[in-house]
């Protein structure tokens, strides 16, 4: 992973002095590591269960969002996960007769 200022890729005239603001960049020399994208399906329940396909070397990190399906109840719940091991993620949403899908990604950085 590498850091650039993305202040610097735009034209920026000598008086109008901007702060560096940095991101972080995949690529550049150094692999991405481990990433695995699914989605759980809920049909009135409020936890949902994934075995991961791709074989992790650490414990991945989980970001999860809920979204709505046609005719499903609206996604206003809060997703979190519950429990995370390097075969499985297991996470929950905030209403008991959620019907909907859960959209994650599990990133392991190399």
């Amino acid at each position: 992973m590498a850091k650039r200022d993305k202040n610097r890729f735009r034209k920026t005239y000598p008086y109008l002095r901007r702060k560096p603001v940095f991101e972080t960049v995949l690529g550049g020399g150094s692999s991405i590591g481990e990433i695995e994208v699914g989605i759980i399906s809920y049909n009135k329940t409020d936890v949902g269960t994934h075995t991961f396909t791709t074989s992790f070397s650490s414990v991945p990190t989980i970001t999860a969002v809920a979204a709505e399906t046609s005719g499903g109840t609206p996604a206003n719940v809060n997703v979190y996960v519950e429990a995370v091991d390097l075969g499985s993620v297991q996470i929950r949403v905030s209403d008991a007769n959620f019907v909907g899908n859960v959209h994650f990604h599990a990133i392991t950085p190399s």
